[in-house]
């Protein structure tokens, strides 16, 4: 959608494919956004979302199909034909691929019980109950019997950093956003006792490592080590076996409830994707970039560009900041040929 924006401010028109009904992605559904100075003043992901879609939907320019996607693509840059599954077909000049991710799927990883134990959830299923559009309105009860989450264990690093699994990659936002669910909780329930247990904490975007140190300041705990399995217990709290590699010693700890914080893959169709445009991957799975220092938006085939989380995990100012960097190679791309510019901006397959 940022894309789509500037490309309007520049005078230049849009057409914008997403295949759900209705934009903003996973944001929607964020209970808050990431704060970056101070007092955390999270908010939520709906009207962040909103916002950038009025912004958007403000450009006569842009042409928005909804329940809509790629079906074919034909020429080579700028003169690129597009064949959508409404039937129609439409002249761009350039492509921009912005397919956000998929949460990985812990239910293989049998040491946290994920699908077996009610009270396992992701990240992802947590967020959704913080929201006060979730289904308790905000206000966190455990899935198997609603009673009160006084005690929460939030388990780092699920799905990434592990090559047994094939995924030696770091998630990167994955730490910002479980401090953030955890001061959320906390707001939510002042008594509620949080513990996460981590490899190591990755806070690295500007404002995010004052998030950190305001957890800890209010008593949210950080054990450093990785959780060996999680069992459940009759009435449905969750035993937690894990190592403390500061300490070195083993601990058993008792939970009502335990976020899995999961990494990130590529969206669901980046094969059939990759396909249809003709643009290669990287090793991690994630579309490639042509020159990763000097043209990080650039995919491997001239005049199509890859924004967001298409190109890896990065928080959501990142994403925006992709947003304006694509933008101006579009532009730039365009400027230099002869044709009448349009421009494809892509979202979902």
């Amino acid at each position: 959608m940022h894309v789509a924006t500037v490309l309007g401010d520049l005078g230049y028109p849009s057409l914008l494919v997403e295949s759900s009904t209705e934009l903003g992605g996973r944001v929607r559904r964020l209970s808050g956004t990431f704060p970056f100075f101070g007092d955390p003043g999270f908010s939520d992901g709906e009207a962040f979302a909103a916002e950038i879609e009025a912004d958007m939907r403000a450009r006569a320019s842009v042409d928005v199909r909804l329940e809509t996607t790629l079906a074919g693509l034909e020429g080579e840059a700028p003169h690129f034909r597009a064949a959508l599954s409404d039937g129609t077909d439409e002249p761009v000049s350039a492509v921009v691929v912005a397919t956000g991710f998929e949460p990985f799927d812990p239910s293989d990883l049998e040491e946290y019980g994920y699908r077996r134990y009610a009270n396992v959830v992701t990240a992802p299923e947590l967020e959704w109950m913080l929201s006060t559009r979730g289904p308790t309105g905000g206000e966190l009860e455990r899935p198997s019997d609603g009673g009160p989450v006084n005690r929460l264990a939030i388990v780092f690093c699920v799905g990434s950093r592990n090559r047994r699994i094939g995924a030696p990659f770091c998630s990167r936002i994955c730490c910002s956003y479980s401090t953030k669910q955890a001061l959320m909780v906390q707001k939510r329930n002042p008594d509620a006792e949080v513990v996460c247990f981590y490899m190591d904490v990755r806070t690295y975007d500007r404002g995010f490592e004052e998030m950190f140190a305001l957890a800890q300041e209010r008593g949210i705990r950080y054990i450093r080590g990785r959780v060996s399995s999680c069992k459940e217990l009759p009435g449905g709290d969750i035993l937690v076996r894990a190592e403390n590699t500061l300490m070195q010693r083993v601990v058993h700890d008792r939970f009502d409830m335990v976020s899995l914080s999961t990494g990130m893959r590529p969206c669901l169709h980046v094969d059939e994707l990759s396909r249809t445009l003709g643009i290669g991957r990287a090793p991690d799975g994630f579309f490639a970039s042509r020159a990763w220092f000097r043209y990080p938006h650039d995919s491997t085939r001239m005049g199509m560009f890859i924004a967001g989380c298409a190109t890896g995990m990065k928080p959501i100012r990142n994403c925006i900041g992709d947003g304006n960097a694509v933008a101006a190679r579009i532009a730039a791309l365009l400027r230099s040929s002869s044709s009448d510019p349009v421009v494809a901006a892509r979202s979902g397959v």
